[in-house]
């Protein structure tokens, strides 16, 4: 019966002992959550402060490791401010700190306001762990500073070291780069536009080296016009859809293949006078992908040739208003399409109609005998029309890629 009234007396002491632990527990939990307990407060409110303690306690972390720093006596001093006031409150029965769960308020002050006299809540470990990292800048709205905060990028954010030049994402300038041009472009001035030559006239023999590939059109040309010193792969009925594969007869009298004979022969300027027979075949756009083939691959055959297209002579008025497919404005649409192929530095563009149209801009009625061919006399306005349109070159310039 005499340890009843002693058993009663020791009570009280424990059970205050017992609360002051656990208060000092949630006290210190709350702070290092946001301080040097930081790393292990994962899952935000919905993780207990006390665990976040018990995580840090595991790893060998403890919180007064924080304190060695220059301000922790201050950080010491405040958190025994705040056990003593929570110590106080529990003893006269006062309510006790209302951040156990993760607050940082004075005793019966709620988190993040300002006590009655006029005292600012001490501040997170973190925030003054390390004076020699603190900036000049106060955090807005009561915010811890973000200790990787450096250079003044916003959200904690480091600078790139890889940065250069101002570059935004980190990204180092292009070494290859020239005058501020993207790409590792030269600037517009320095890329050189390739030449343009200008017609010229020229005598017969500027032909010795010349080839005159076409149809009906081209062989009226090697009959009548009295020029042997050009070669000539000319046929009837020879069109850029066969022109490869056509049989060719030379001037030894032996056949072959224009193809076979490109391989054998090499020519300084190649005249293609190629088209009339194509009009009732396929369309405009199926004529000149075969005629930009055939350019090509006279290119490639024939790389340091210049080529003359030649455009496609027009037939008579009459036979051009009768006929649904030999009709000039049929011939015009194809010559306007050869016309852009010309680039007057190795490939030209040539409009014999300039020298074989009437008035009317139809083949001129005296110079045809069945309103598609020139009559044999008149031959000679074609040899005439291409010596008014020859292309000189230096020798420096003709041995230039193309």
């Amino acid at each position: 019966m005499k340890r009843h009234p002693k058993t009663q007396k020791q009570s009280p002491t424990l059970l205050i002992l017992i609360i002051a632990s656990i208060f000092f527990i949630s006290i210190a939990s709350s702070v290092s959550a946001h301080g040097i307990y930081q790393e292990y407060d994962t899952e935000g409110i919905s993780q207990p402060a006390a665990a976040v303690l018990m995580q840090g306690l595991s790893h060998h972390v403890y919180p007064w490791d924080a304190w060695g720093k220059d301000s922790g006596s201050s950080q010491l001093a405040s958190l025994s401010a705040r056990l003593s006031a929570g110590t106080a409150g529990i003893a006269s029965g006062s309510p006790g700190s209302s951040g156990l769960a993760g607050g940082s308020g004075t005793a019966g002050t709620p988190s993040g306001s300002t006590p009655d006299s006029g005292t600012s809540a001490p501040p997170d470990i973190h925030e003054t762990a390390d004076s020699s990292d603190a900036k000049d800048a106060t955090p807005p709205d009561g915010q811890p500073a973000d200790p990787s905060a450096k250079d003044g990028l916003p959200g904690g954010q480091p600078a790139d070291p890889s940065a250069k030049d101002g570059l935004p994402g980190g990204q180092p300038a292009d070494p290859s780069s020239q005058d501020g041009l993207p790409g590792g472009q030269p600037p517009a001035s320095s890329v050189q536009e390739p030449m343009q030559y200008e017609f010229t006239q020229v005598a017969q023999d500027y032909f010795d080296d010349a080839l005159v590939i076409g149809d009906s059109r081209a062989v009226g040309i090697k009959l009548y016009s009295g020029w042997d010193n050009i070669t000539y792969y000319a046929e009837s009925g020879m069109t850029v859809y066969n022109m490869f594969t056509r049989s060719i007869s030379l001037k030894d009298g032996t056949e072959t293949t224009i193809e076979e004979a490109l391989k054998e022969n090499t020519f300084g300027k190649i005249y293609l006078e190629i088209g009339i027979n194509e009009m009732g075949t396929g369309t405009v756009d199926s004529f000149m992908e075969a005629y930009e083939g055939a350019v090509q691959h006279l290119r490639e055959m024939q790389p340091e040739a210049d080529l003359f297209l030649c455009g496609i002579m027009y037939v008579r008025q009459s036979r051009s208003e009768s006929d649904p497919i030999f009709n000039n404005p049929g011939i015009r649409e194809r010559n306007e399409r050869i016309a852009a192929l010309a680039d007057q530095n190795s490939i030209f563009y040539l409009d014999i109609n300039e020298v074989t149209s009437d008035a009317t801009g139809n083949l001129n009625p005296d110079y045809t005998w069945d309103e598609v061919h020139l009559l044999g006399r008149y031959n000679v306005l074609w040899t005439e029309f291409l010596s008014s349109h020859g292309i000189i070159k230096t020798p420096s310039e003709a041995n230039a890629p193309q």
